[in-house]
This record gives structure tokens, C-alpha cells and sequence, in this order.
């Protein structure tokens, strides 16, 4: 039977045994960030305001109710993009930043996609101060980011030299990448894609299968069935060409160009759970998605 990987974000995944080291990895990653005041960006691509607690003895009990998880570093970010129904994951670290729904990317996408080796090079495209990022960091990988934001730049430099990880981040934009071809044993990106549109996201696949190695594999997360997904340069956009909402746009956006083939079930399943709601159009929910795709020989 074909292993179906290919598939929109369910909840209960995180619920599972295999899930359980993951969350835990992941609720201790941001604790220990946190207590060295380091901190990735929310899932809206965020940083806090203020990154400074003072050291005195204000600034000492907000440390410690951080990490007791008593109190959150930042506001609840995008509380109202949250499906009415939204459930935090039990004990969660920061669920006010941090959704379950990250959780879920980084479960999903490092236990079916290839395997993580210390010391392999990776490219993770536009993810650059985020929790995935700093997860793979964690884990001994050597991993280059890139964003056109230079303060999430400069802020992941930072992480890296107080964690000692081998995470480098560079200011770049995905349609050009500045890297030798076949540089990178994989590539990721991580609910970036549905922000480029439609001739973008080409250049895109075309520069990061440059610099993948011969079978090398791009795991992409993705909004999936967003009404009006914000188009980088433009904003809420409702236009067809720039739609992931069916397996069709799912083929055309990331299959067409002959670069990838898809990894696992070739018929994307959508088992409609649908978690999220555009703040503009409360009437459409959606979901985020996950597809593996192998460079082409």
C-alpha cells in the first residue's frame, strides 16, 4: 500500500507516539532559547518588540515565569487566523507565538522526508530566525537560510554564536540564489511558497534544483485552500494563478517545470480538516499541507 505523505496538516499526527519525542525536543528547543533571551521568530514571521529582559529583579521573575511556561515573551500573534475550534497542544511552550500547527510542520516533514545526518548541508528557503531553522540547527545539521529581512538575518547570526550551531543565514532572494550548483544534500521551505506568486515560485524551483545534489529532496509546507494568500509585494491576492487549493494547483504550481517529481503518494490526499480562518474571509477556512519532491535525474 502507498504511504501517503503527501497530505494536508492533521492534529492527532502530534497526538501519536512517534510524535511525542518531537514535541518534547521542540517545547525544550524554545525554553532553552528563550532563557539565553534568544528568540526565532513567531509563526508569523515575528519578532518580540523587545528582546531585552533587564537584570534585576523584575527582569529575573519574568525570566523565570518564561520558562515555567507561566508567561508569554510576546502578544498572541495571529490569534483571529486560528480556526474557532483551535485546541493548543498540551503543555505547549509558547502556543501564543508557537501554534501546534509548526509543530506539526517540523514532525511531518523531518519523519518523511530524508533522513537527517550530522554534518549534511541544507538549504532552508526563507525560514531564516524561524523554529525550523533552529530545530535542524539543533540536531548537528549544517544549514544555510535565506530572507530578504536583514533583521531576521542579523538575529539568526546571533542565535548561532550563542548556541554554537552551524546555521548561517545570508540576504537573499529565492529567485537567485548565490550558491554553487549541487551545494545542498536537501532543501526545505517551510509556509513560504504560497507568498510567491505564480512566475516567482519558478525561478524559485529552478535555482534551488540547481543546487540540490543528484536526488536531492525539497520538503515545502504550504497554506492550502487559503482564500487570499498574502503574495509578497502585492498582498491578499484571490487570483486563480496564485491559488494552492486543489491537486491541479498543487501539479501546476510545483510539477509542471519537469525540475521534481513527487515522493511517496502521487495523488495528494486532503482529509478535510480544515484549522485556520483568513482574518478577511472568516467564511473560508483552510489548512496547511505538506508535499516531498525528488530533483529529477
Amino acid at each position: 500500500m502507498e504511504e501517503i505523505i503527501n497530505k494536508t496538516m492533521n492534529r492527532s499526527d502530534l497526538l501519536t507516539v512517534q510524535a511525542k519525542p518531537f514535541v518534547q525536543a521542540i517545547n525544550n528547543l524554545i525554553e532553552t532559547l528563550y532563557s539565553k533571551n534568544m528568540y526565532m521568530t513567531s509563526w508569523y514571521g515575528t519578532l518580540p518588540k523587545s528582546k531585552q529582559i533587564k537584570f534585576n529583579r523584575a527582569g529575573l521573575k519574568n525570566l523565570i515565569e518564561i520558562i515555567m511556561r507561566k508567561k508569554k515573551n510576546e502578544k498572541e500573534v495571529g490569534m483571529n487566523n486560528r480556526g474557532p475550534d483551535y485546541i493548543p497542544l498540551p503543555d505547549s511552550a509558547d502556543d501564543g507565538r508557537i501554534p501546534w500547527y509548526l509543530y506539526w510542520e517540523i514532525f511531518w516533514v523531518l519523519t518523511n522526508g530524508p533522513k537527517i545526518k550530522k554534518n549534511m548541508r541544507v538549504l532552508d528557503a526563507g525560514g531564516t530566525s524561524s523554529l525550523f531553522t533552529c530545530y535542524l540547527a539543533s540536531l548537528g545539521v549544517e544549514i544555510h537560510s535565506i530572507d530578504i529581512n536583514k533583521a531576521l538575518v542579523s538575529n539568526e547570526n546571533k542565535i548561532a554564536k550563542v548556541m554554537g550551531w552551524n546555521m548561517f543565514s545570508h540576504e537573499m532572494n529565492m529567485k537567485k540564489l548565490d550558491f554553487a550548483d549541487e551545494h545542498f544534500d536537501n532543501a526545505y521551505s517551510i509556509c513560504v511558497f504560497e507568498h510567491l506568486n505564480y512566475k516567482i515560485k519558478q525561478s524559485a524551483l529552478s535555482e534551488i534544483n540547481r543546487c540540490l545534489k543528484p536526488d536531492g529532496v525539497l520538503c515545502i509546507t504550504f497554506d492550502y485552500k487559503n482564500p487570499a494568500p498574502a503574495i509578497a509585494g502585492f498582498g491578499p491576492d484571490t487570483s486563480k494563478e496564485n491559488q494552492l487549493s486543489t491537486e491541479e494547483d498543487i501539479k501546476r504550481n510545483f510539477l509542471s517545470n519537469g525540475y521534481f517529481e513527487l515522493v511517496g503518494n502521487h495523488n495528494f490526499y486532503d482529509n478535510d480538516k480544515l484549522y485556520l480562518v483568513h482574518p478577511k474571509f472568516s467564511t473560508a477556512p483552510y489548512t496547511f499541507g505538506a508535499i516531498f519532491l525528488k530533483k529529477r535525474s
